[in-house]
């Protein structure tokens, strides 16, 4: 199988062992006969999905014992997903101090025109502003959280252990990450994916199925009817630049995942879960309403290019020239408000919670009806602005979002002043979001624009032009605009 290198899965942990024994078991392990004919999927290179170890975990595991356990964890995911794995997967753990010190060899940083992009649709969530970086942001949070990835690329599994010396810590990471492994050899991990909406929608299939086997391994191991091994210990203390909002958007393939795998398998077995990779769904919408999924519920917004002199469209060479960041992406912006600020959110922590064990809920309010969104940012002597198009299936949809972006607008210290038939919010009393922008709903879209100063808004989004009866171009000034 040809793969290319792709970005890595993370939030479980696995990194991979040189070679498994095969055959090695616990002196006290019962014996088992080896299958005739072809291995049954609860069997994996002399392992039973049922074996039980004797095993000291007290000091860590050995080599050998983590073997043991890797492969008995092998021919239990093939178990419950029904799928065969195609070759040995090696597993390494490392320590937390390791990670954090190799972390920046794992996820590469962006390309300075990807990481303008990236920091222009962050902005326009009111999660970071014109002076800070997004991809800071996601690395500060990941040495805290981050419990195992695997990489596509390198075929690689790891575990982030919390213990020192490093040792395996317990089985459901790395069930979670065997199944990513069992993906990329079934059905590969490689990707055109180029949106923010695009990577969490097909991570969303990726996640939601290995976050459904692991949680069916857990059952099995808390009801009994496995011997497990240990019990995870979960990530470090969040640090002190934990940023909440960031994690909200990279969180989501996690908290909506399972429900979108959960809905097509119940309705179509593991087969639909298989089909699905040869068709990934293309929006976050569609794994927040499963139901909307290979329908025509969704589409792209349009956006005009009316920039003045000076200001430069950016683009990523060999790739995206616009952003586009979904209904998830919205989500994540109302529940920010909720965890940061000095004000009440938008939206409550309640309204984020979709159930009592704080699992999250993506389909909150003000996101209804979103239908497609596009972003596009812009550069000027080391300035930055962007115009974004937000397109609802109705009008009342497109006007409850201005409503609430305005009142995001709000949350973060802008001061809304009207001007004439427009309305715009200045942020000249705080330093983190400085700037202006200008909040437009036409029909069933809203436009933001977003500039340094409130007279350098139409030069970064001019009036549109129109024909007159000679078919001459002419200006005219937006219509409908509103707070």
């Amino acid at each position: 199988m040809t793969r290319r290198p792709t970005a890595a899965l993370a939030f479980a942990a696995v990194l991979v062992l040189a070679g498994c024994t095969v055959g090695y078991g616990p002196a006290d392990a019962p014996e088992r006969s080896a299958p005739s004919g072809g291995d049954p999927l609860g069997y994996y290179d002399g392992y039973w999905h049922n074996d039980t170890f004797a095993i000291d975990a007290e000091d860590g595991l050995s080599a050998a014992e983590t073997e043991a356990v890797v492969s008995r964890a092998m021919a239990r995911v093939q178990l419950l997903r029904g799928l065969r794995f195609e070759s040995d997967v090696e597993v390494e753990v490392v320590s937390r101090e390791t990670f954090r010190e190799e972390i920046d060899g794992v996820w590469s940083p962006p390309g300075p025109d990807r990481r303008a992009l990236d920091n222009a649709q962050h902005e326009a969530l009111f999660l970071v502003g014109p002076d800070e970086d997004a991809a800071d942001a996601r690395r500060a949070n990941r040495g805290g959280v981050v419990l195992g990835f695997y990489q596509p690329a390198e075929d690689r599994i790891v575990v982030v252990s919390g213990s020192d010396p490093a040792t395996l810590n317990g089985e459901t990471t790395l069930a979670h990450e065997l199944l990513h492994a069992l993906q990329d050899q079934r059905f590969g991990l490689a990707s055109d994916a180029s949106t923010l909406d695009s990577i969490n929608a097909r991570n969303g299939l990726i996640e939601g199925d290995a976050t459904v086997v692991e949680r069916a391994y857990r059952r099995n191991c808390r009801r009994g009817e496995w011997q497990c091994f240990g019990a995870e210990t979960g990530g470090s203390a969040l640090p002190s630049e934990f940023h909440w909002g960031v994690y909200f958007l990279g969180f989501f393939p996690y908290a909506e995942g399972p429900g979108f795998v959960e809905y097509h398998r119940d309705r179509g077995g593991w087969a639909a879960i298989d089909r699905a990779y040869d068709d990934v769904p293309s929006s976050s919408a569609a794994i927040i309403a499963p139901g909307t999924y290979g329908t025509d519920a969704y589409g792209e917004a349009t956006l005009d290019d009316r920039s003045g002199p000076g200001w430069e469209r950016v683009t990523v060479e060999g790739g995206a020239d616009a952003a586009t960041v979904g209904q998830a992406g919205l989500a994540s912006m109302f529940a920010y408000t909720a965890y940061a600020g000095d004000s009440p959110g938008v939206i409550g922590r309640e309204q984020f919670r979709a159930d009592a064990r704080g699992r999250y809920t993506y389909d909150v309010e003000y996101t209804t009806g979103w239908y497609g969104d596009r972003l596009h940012a812009y550069e000027r002597d080391g300035e930055t602005a962007y115009v974004w198009n937000v397109t609802f299936n109705d009008r009342a949809n497109a006007t409850a979002f201005a409503e609430g972006y305005a009142e995001v607008a709000a949350h973060w210290n802008g001061e809304r002043r009207v001007r004439g038939d427009a309305t715009v919010w200045a942020f000249d009393r705080t330093d983190r979001f400085r700037g202006v922008v200008r909040i437009e709903r036409e029909d069933n879209a809203v436009t933001v624009i977003k500039a340094p100063t409130e007279a350098a808004l139409g030069d970064v989004y001019g009036p549109a032009a129109v024909s007159d009866a000679s078919g001459v171009a002419a200006a005219s000034d937006p219509a409908d605009a509103s707070g």
